[in-house]
């Protein structure tokens, strides 16, 4: 196995996210604005379920059930589940960097903070970047989120390499915090052609050329 192993946060490293996407389309049901539904959703407790959803503690179902009652919606799951999914844009920078590490022998892992919902969605929408990852280690799979050390540990134990030999890519502080007190590398990600460059200081070896922001 090629040293370090290289992991990838996904939302708003390997792709971006907007949330408000999600509030608009609900909103709209509501006679809402996308600003007036996420007020009301974290009134009545959006983050806390959603924090219960991406640690496997709501499967997607009562997650759904329990959105829509506290916020007043009626549709299906699936018409809930078809609203929900669809927040993502692919980095192609960061994809095509990741696709040539992988080209240059480097282990890929993909460590997200995610819902089963998100992640069945971006696993196909984006199947042509991620089936060059190896391991997923996702949050509601292994019920531990970032920055705990329980998520850190579950990254290592995916690859069966030591900490040390493992650099964790993300782009929130904290997270890289967590991701360094549990002995790996860490990389704050603030855009493709600044991670490049930090993966080169740690002996990342990546064609002269690559990446350039977009």
């Amino acid at each position: 196995m090629r040293s370090p192993v290289v992991m990838f946060d996904f939302g708003n490293v390997l792709a971006f996210f907007d949330y408000r996407l999600i509030y608009s389309r609900f909103g709209e049901r509501l006679g809402l604005s996308a600003d007036e539904f996420q007020t009301l959703a974290e009134e009545r407790g959006l983050n806390a379920l959603l924090a219960d959803f991406e640690s496997g503690r709501l499967t997607p179902e009562a997650f759904a059930a329990v959105v829509q009652r506290e916020v007043g919606l009626e549709m299906s799951f699936e018409e809930f589940a078809e609203s929900w999914q669809d927040i993502f844009e692919l980095n192609a920078p960061v994809a095509g960097l990741a696709v040539d590490l992988k080209a240059a022998g480097y282990t890929l892992l993909l460590g997200s903070n995610t819902n089963a919902i998100h992640a069945a969605f971006y696993r196909r929408e984006f199947r042509e970047t991620l089936d060059h990852f190896e391991h997923f280690v996702l949050s509601h799979e292994v019920q531990a989120m970032k920055p705990s050390r329980e998520f850190f540990d579950a990254c290592t134990r995916a690859v069966g390499a030591p900490a040390g030999s493992c650099l964790f890519i993300d782009d929130v502080e904290e997270n890289i915090q967590g991701a360094r007190d549990a002995g790996l590398i860490g990389v704050v990600y603030r855009d493709a052609d600044q991670l490049a460059r930090e993966l080169r200081e740690h002996g990342v070896e990546l064609p002269p050329t690559r990446p350039a922001s977009t």
